[in-house]
This record gives C-alpha cells, structure tokens and sequence, in this order.
C-alpha cells in the first residue's frame, strides 16, 4: 500500500464508469484496475492537492490520510489489482479536470447550479 496525497492523488471510481471515462480521455496517465475489491474500482492517478473538493457521483478522492495498493509495474492483467496504463508508459498524473469531466459525461452529474426561472422566461 502507498500514501495518496504525496507523488499523486487518486480518483478511485465505480470499475464501470471509469472504464467508459477512460475511452473519453485522450492522454490518460497512469490508471489501476482493481477487480478483487468488494466493488471493482478503477484508480486515475492526478497531481497531488488537485482534489480538495470533489464531489463527482460514483467517485471519491484519495489525498493525505489514504492509501491504495499499486500492482508491480509488470503486472498488466489479474489476479489481483493490475496497470490497465502503466506509469512505466512515461505518464504518471492524468489532468485533474479532464477526469472530473470524464466521470461527469458517464455518470450524468451536472454542475451544482441551480437556475432561477427568471432567467428563463
């Protein structure tokens, strides 16, 4: 197990919907499949700070106080967690917002604004 919060954050998300985000993103970083967890999960690796305040449905953020087990670098299928992109690839940090807008097409989440009707009439 390695601390969240020092070389990177991480995005652990639902194994399904971080599939479909990953197909989204163009120049992904490193990204962990863990399939023996209770819930699958996909892990996307970020700077570190990047992450104060997430709220992105089927997500959470791990920074300082957290941990995640990271698979050998040439572990790239299962058993256990595995690389689907290896930082052995050159790319660590996938790019904070363009995972946040990823999860948000796959999950459907919308911006916390509420809209006053006014502006609509």
């Amino acid at each position: 197990m390695v601390a969240a919060g020092v070389d990177w954050d991480a995005i652990k998300v639902v194994r399904s919907f971080g599939l479909q985000a990953l197909d989204r993103i163009a120049e992904p970083g490193a990204v962990v499949v863990d399939p023996s967890a209770a819930a699958p999960a996909v892990y996307f690796f970020v700077r570190p700070g990047t992450t104060d305040g997430w709220n992105v449905a089927q997500s959470t953020a791990l920074s300082v106080t957290n941990h995640v087990t990271l698979p050998p670098e040439s572990r790239v299928m299962p058993p256990g967690p595995y690389w689907l992109t290896s930082p052995a690839d050159g790319r660590l940090h996938t790019d904070t917002a363009t995972v946040r807008a990823a999860l948000e097409r796959v999950t459907g989440s919308r911006p916390s604004w509420n809209p006053r009707m006014e502006h609509f009439t």
